[in-house]
């Protein structure tokens, strides 16, 4: 059931730099939408996948894998980006922005929603899509229109300096996490979250700042069970995902859920949640 619309919370934050390898993730995301637009979804995602990545459907899945036994069916998938960043590796990165989803080109828009890419390179090899997840919304008509990210036009894209690997750190960290969030969830997440927070929950608008915190939580407490963590190799961008439990009084309510976490002054924090139910 779609919840009321939310609308983005103003924070007011010191921006920092963008990593070297910023301009060509944002690159690399404009040319998996401008192909989509062009050749079709099924052949964009093809080309724009990681052998291991992951798309959720909405379970996790090995996107080649499905993407090969989809047929084009002339519909039209259009995004853009509106935030992109990189670790200072250049070997991680995610990127997120608004979506609409089509029937046929000209037909009327049937779907809208927020995706959230997790991005992986190795060497001076070229982006690939690790993990790819989103979220429906109500039409966002009545609501400012989210500004595209300018298109990179940055022809040289720097080595990776580092490799991406799993990460017993942060799974650790989301455990514990959890265990806080279980015995009192305000204060779990003010204790973890970057100042500029983005959460993504189906059936609403996403949300924005530490600001947002209030609205977006729900007073019934959840805990996580991590299965699989990346984290880039400078140590300052990496994920968890797995499954999210929430204790509802009308009954526990599971869905799959990923975290991106920065670090910051040594500490990492909660850059991005996104919580897609199981079913």
């Amino acid at each position: 059931m779609l919840m009321l619309p939310l609308t983005f919370a103003l924070i007011a934050a010191v921006a920092e730099p963008p990593a070297p390898a910023t301009p060509s993730l944002i690159a690399a995301e404009y040319a998996f939408a401008d192909q989509s637009e062009k050749d079709g979804t099924r052949a964009a995602f093809l080309a724009a996948l990681h052998p291991d990545g992951m798309v959720f459907i909405p379970r996790p899945v090995n996107g080649v894998a499905y993407y090969k036994t989809q047929l084009e069916f002339g519909s039209s998938l259009q995004w853009f980006p509106t935030r992109v960043e990189a670790s200072a590796a250049g070997d991680l990165g995610y990127s997120t922005g608004p979506f609409t989803f089509r029937t046929a080109k000209d037909a009327p828009v049937g779907v809208f929603g927020w995706f959230v890419s997790i991005w992986e390179r190795d060497g001076a090899s070229p982006w690939k899509v690790r993990l790819d997840i989103g979220i429906t919304t109500p039409d966002p008509s009545d609501l400012p229109a989210p500004t595209p990210l300018p298109r990179s036009t940055a022809a040289l894209m720097p080595t990776a300096t580092a490799k991406v690997a799993a990460s017993p750190e942060l799974l650790a960290l989301d455990r514990t996490f959890s265990d806080e969030a279980t015995k009192n969830i305000g204060n779990a997440y003010k204790a973890r979250i970057d100042a500029g927070v983005r959460f993504y929950r189906k059936g609403r608008f996403p949300l924005e700042g530490a600001a947002a915190l209030d609205r977006y939580l729900d007073q019934y407490p959840v805990n996580f069970q991590p299965e699989e963590s990346m984290v880039s190799g400078s140590g300052d961008l990496g994920f968890t995902r797995g499954l999210m439990n929430r204790m509802d009084p009308a009954g526990k309510q599971t869905s799959h859920y990923l975290h991106i976490w920065k670090k910051a002054a040594g500490n990492w924090k909660l850059a991005v949640e996104v919580e897609v139910p199981t079913k």
